[in-house]
C-alpha cells in the first residue's frame, strides 16, 4: 500500500516501478535530508512565501528521465 495518488501510482507502475517501493525510497531520502530541521540556508534567504519558475532550454537532442518519480518526490 502507498499514499502516493492513484495517477502518481499508475505512472510508476507504467514505467516498471513499484510505486511502494519508489515512496520508500523518496521518504528514505527526504528524511536524511531533513532530520535535523529545514535546511538553515534556505530559511535565512528564502521567504516562505516565494514561489519561482524556471525554464529548461535544451542545447541538442537529449532525453530527460524520472519525471515521474520527481512527481512522486512532490506528492508524498
Amino acid at each position: 500500500m502507498t499514499n502516493l495518488s492513484a495517477g502518481v501510482s499508475e505512472k510508476l507502475m507504467s514505467s516498471g516501478l513499484d510505486p511502494a517501493e519508489v515512496e520508500r525510497v523518496v521518504r528514505t531520502a527526504l528524511a536524511e535530508d531533513l532530520h535535523l530541521g529545514a535546511d538553515v540556508t534556505t530559511v535565512a534567504t528564502i521567504p516562505a512565501e516565494m514561489t519561482g519558475e524556471a525554464n529548461l532550454v535544451a542545447r541538442d537532442v537529449g532525453v530527460v528521465a524520472g519525471l515521474y518519480v520527481v512527481e512522486a518526490v512532490f506528492d508524498v
